[in-house]
């Protein structure tokens, strides 16, 4: 399972401010809300949205696929346990992904058909819409790197890479005239976008070490490998051409197991720190938290504020 990270900021619209913050509390604060008819209307393309406490910071972000388990969730006190034992072990992976929260950023994990980040970025904006912060805007900014060939050339092992050239790329022309191809007749073609797979398991990376040498800067696109710095290490998709999403690799277990795991990929993912720290240095976002969140730092004072509006 890959965990992508994000930075986050907060937009006032009127404005046009734009602040960073910690928003731990204000998640916590709300996990922590005893009412479960609050909590439960908020939905995206007709599905009904949950966010549930697992563990320190890592919450559970779900998407319901059946009216049947709507029924059921919104019958319960929407606690991470009642909800595992109602569902089978496929039902989970269909709809339910992984959100840890730090001081600045995110780290956010979905398995096949679970909610996406995009889903995850519209809950949190009902929810300040829900609240009376409707003036704010919570943005996730994904945090993007890219790499040198020189780096790619320091790999001990390179599986499946991908190449996308434009028509400023002479390789574009080699491709056209292998098929005989005219200028008028692929005046509508933008790009060709070339796969290199290897056989099941085996290392091709004298092959695509020789296309990273051959292929020339100028209209390549995106030139992405999957490769490790040496064997034994975890594969990982490096960008040389194109930016690629900060991401790590966990795998699907318990989730103290996967805590445990996001915690340790955050402390020695060095790309990861920097980026974080670039965001944080963003000119634009002012470092102080609104009274409007930070009067909602516990769970009592979203109940006063909720029975107020």
């Amino acid at each position: 399972m890959k965990v992508s990270y994000f930075g986050y900021s907060i937009l006032k619209q009127k404005s046009d401010q734009q602040y960073l913050f910690d928003l731990r509390p204000f998640i916590r604060a709300f996990v922590q809300l005893d009412d479960v008819k609050f909590k439960s209307q908020f939905s995206y393309a007709d599905e009904s949205l949950f966010l549930l406490p697992v563990t320190d910071n890592l919450y559970l972000f779900l998407m319901t696929r059946t009216n049947e388990i709507i029924r059921k969730i919104k019958s319960s006190d929407l606690s991470v346990t009642e909800i595992y034992d109602l569902l089978s072990a496929d039902e989970q992976i269909g709809f339910a992904s992984y959100v840890y929260m730090g001081a600045s950023f995110l780290g956010f994990a979905s398995t096949v058909m679970a909610p996406r980040s995009k889903t995850f970025s519209v809950f949190l904006n009902e929810l300040c819409d829900a609240i009376g912060l409707g003036r704010y805007n919570i943005i996730l900014n994904p945090l993007l790197t890219q790499s040198t060939k020189a780096d790619a050339m320091k790999m001990d092992f390179i599986g499946r890479s991908v190449i996308q050239v434009t028509k400023e790329n002479s390789f574009y022309e080699d491709i056209r005239n292998f098929f005989n191809g005219t200028s008028e007749e692929f005046a509508d073609v933008d790009s060709f976008e070339l796969t290199i797979k290897p056989r099941r398991k085996q290392n091709i990376e004298p092959a695509v070490k020789k296309v990273i040498a051959g292929v020339r800067d100028e209209g390549l696109d995106k030139m992405m490998i999957r490769a490790r710095e040496e064997i034994g290490d975890e594969i990982m998709d490096v960008y040389l051409a194109g930016k690629g999403h900060v991401s790590d690799n966990i795998i699907k277990t318990k989730d103290r197991t996967i805590h445990e795991q996001i915690k340790e990929k955050i402390k020695t993912n060095s790309t990861l720190q920097q980026k974080v720290v670039e965001h944080e240095s963003n000119s634009e976002f002012k470092k102080k938290e609104p009274n409007s969140f930070a009067k909602l730092h516990d769970a009592d004072s979203w109940a006063h504020r909720i029975s107020n509006l």
